[in-house]
């Protein structure tokens, strides 16, 4: 049954409304009763009502600024059915601006109202339908790139597709919670529905008889990945109904096989024990480091391909191939390949944030048939290497000049860094040797936006970031953005965005 709340300041319309409408023929049910705006609101957001018949005019707040304000806070306003004693164009036309279902002239209809109802729920159930076709569509996307990146898939186009649909970077270290359950599977979901909510529904996934879920670097996320699995074992059941592990790795979703590998080897260890559910933090094992991303020789590497000065290009190369534990070339070439697809994807990342064209750098390289597939030796492998590097030299080097060249890109790339600080225009033209007046216009020219504009979007973005994918409060957000005072971010949120933080979040 759908929810309807009725609001009208005048008592006998609230009673005919109840009584004379056959509500539950049409599949809905009144909630709830308001004689003014004010409460009405109060059980909008209490009740969250599918829809809503309101009067016109009411004293204090009248069924349009209802109307408007449920669009600017909720997160799910409902819809809305104007009853109304005035027979005007222009308010027919203002509520219909505002998206209402239907203008309705009181004395009250029953016929009417039950035609209104049949239409309004038709809509409901088609945006349910289509909403939860949309969510199902994700989910099983995303639980196919899961899939394919956990049996140990690793070449170039899956590995660019899932760090963009998974929302993690190439150089992120990466977590990965198994939940092993005995439980039948009806009341499995059940008991997993609730604290799964907070993910993206995309990085969940069943593989090999066990729920997976993933997570990136972010420290609230990796911590809120562990925090779930504490919870599984809370809600689950005294006896060892419920085990769970976490696998960590560096290297962004090249290294999520290994973070799985681990996750599967803790968990073996607890069966073995007999330790329960306990979820903890796991150790990486030597043989591990074969599928994890060397982050530190590919920084070390990065800088040298993103400099002028080239000394010490190939040793930080042969670095990049080296295992790590042996320092000697790696035998593992299926190791070597996740190193080059971290190699290319740094690069590209670079190129990107010089301004270059990353995507025709990327069809530039065409490697040899079959590089990144089984049966390659070190030695064919290290020549793309060597290539690779030469190539992104060349490439990077041209784009940091006509970027060095270009003073304002130099401004931009700092406020893209600093955004968090506190800024202003006078000491950043200060820093970069320029006239405020003239550097505000040439930003302008540039980026589009005034410096404060500019300045209020990155930070904005980087609050929706925080807001999505971590459990910060609003004022922990409001900082780490770049807004010391919590409640000029929420003002600044709500104009830029047309919604408060909390609805925001809410919302994703």
């Amino acid at each position: 049954m759908m929810n309807v709340l009725l609001v009208d300041d005048e008592p006998w319309v609230l009673e005919g409304l109840r009584t004379i409408v056959n509500w539950n023929k049409h599949g809905f049910q009144v909630c709830g009763e308001a004689a003014n705006g004010h409460l009405a609101w109060s059980l909008m957001e209490r009740l969250q009502p599918d829809l809503v018949f309101t009067d016109l005019h009411m004293p204090s707040v009248g069924g349009l600024e209802l109307i408007d304000r449920s669009h600017q806070e909720l997160s799910k306003p409902p819809r809305f059915v104007i009853l109304s004693g005035y027979d005007n164009f222009e308010y027919a036309k203002t509520a219909l601006e505002q998206r209402v279902e239907d203008y309705l002239l009181k004395p009250i209809d029953e016929d009417e109202i039950e035609l209104v109802l049949e239409q309004v729920k038709r809509t409901i159930l088609n945006e349910q339908v289509a909403a939860e076709r949309l969510l199902l569509e994700r989910s099983l996307y995303g639980k196919g790139l899961i899939h394919r990146l956990l049996q140990g898939e690793n070449h170039r186009e899956l590995a660019y597709e899932a760090a963009r649909w998974l929302q993690i970077e190439s150089h992120e270290k990466v977590a990965c919670l198994l939940i092993d359950t005995k439980f039948e599977e009806r009341r499995w979901h059940g008991l997993v529905k609730e604290q799964m909510q907070s993910f993206l529904p995309e990085r969940c996934a069943h593989f090999e008889g066990r729920e997976v879920l993933i997570a990136g670097e972010d420290s609230y996320a990796l911590d809120q990945l562990e925090d779930l699995g504490r919870r599984m074992i809370e809600q689950g059941s005294e006896d060892p109904a419920i085990m769970t592990a976490v696998g960590y790795a560096e290297g962004g979703v090249l290294a999520l096989r290994s973070a799985y590998q681990q996750a599967i080897l803790a968990l073996e260890q607890k069966f073995e024990d007999k330790g329960g559910g306990k979820t903890k933090r796991n150790g990486v094992r030597e043989n591990d480091e074969a599928r994890s991303v060397n982050k530190r020789a590919l920084t070390v590497l990065m800088n040298i391909l993103s400099s002028e000065d080239q000394a010490g290009l190939e040793p930080a190369m042969d670095a990049l191939l080296t295992a790590p534990s042996s320092r000697r070339p790696a035998r593992d070439m299926e190791y070597i390949r996740i190193q080059l697809l971290a190699l290319e994807m740094e690069i590209f990342k670079q190129l990107k944030i010089w301004g270059g064209n990353a995507d025709q750098f990327a069809e530039s390289l065409q490697p040899e048939p079959g590089v990144f597939t089984e049966g390659l030796g070190y030695e064919e492998l290290r020549r793309y290497a060597n290539g690779l590097c030469m190539k992104s030299v060349e490439v990077l080097g041209e784009q940091r000049k006509r970027s060095e060249a270009n003073t304002i890109f130099q401004v931009v790339r700092y406020v893209d860094q600093e955004f968090r600080t506190r800024l202003q225009l006078q000491d950043l033209a200060r820093r970069f040797h320029m006239n405020p007046n003239y550097m505000g216009q040439v930003f302008k020219q540039q980026t589009g936006r005034t410096f404060r504009e500019y300045l209020n979007d990155k930070r904005v973005e980087e609050a929706k970031r925080l807001l999505r994918q971590t459990r910060m409060s609003i004022a922990e957000v409001a900082a780490y953005s770049g807004y010391p005072n919590a409640d000029y971010f929420v003002s600044q949120f709500k104009r830029m965005t047309g919604a408060a933080p909390s609805v925001y979040r809410k919302q994703q």
